[in-house]
């Protein structure tokens, strides 16, 4: 897939938005948050995204975008909201278990599997 890289940015940005939104239908508590800001990273080779939680922003490697454009759309995106969700409801998770209970919960909740690492390659 060719994409320029305002494209990718505009199409990853909808899909989270898309993603924020269905997990404030989940949890309604969640609108007093605001959606997480996207960034693309054109250096990931090995994370496919990241997210900050702590200043509730989300990464994510451009070149997995163009790799793995379906899997990213409908996995590693809302995988990296789950965890600005977690954050938001639950604080720090304790001993930073960062895909713990409360975190797999909240992907089962999104109708995904909890997956804590991906097997894509750039």
């Amino acid at each position: 897939m060719v994409m320029d890289k305002s494209l990718i940015l505009q199409r990853v940005t909808q899909r989270a938005d898309k993603v924020w939104h269905d997990f404030t239908l989940l949890y309604p508590q969640l609108i007093r948050f605001n959606k997480p800001t996207i960034q693309l990273n054109g250096r990931f080779t090995k994370t496919a995204g990241r997210c900050w939680m702590e200043t509730n922003h989300i990464e994510i490697g451009t070149k997995f975008v163009i790799a793995h454009y379906d899997q990213i759309m409908g996995e590693t995106i809302p995988h990296e909201i789950a965890h600005q969700v977690d954050f938001n409801l639950n604080g720090t998770p304790r001993g930073n278990r960062w895909h713990g209970p409360t975190w797999q919960k909240i992907m089962q909740s999104y109708g995904l599997p909890p997956e804590t690492y991906h097997s894509m390659d750039v």
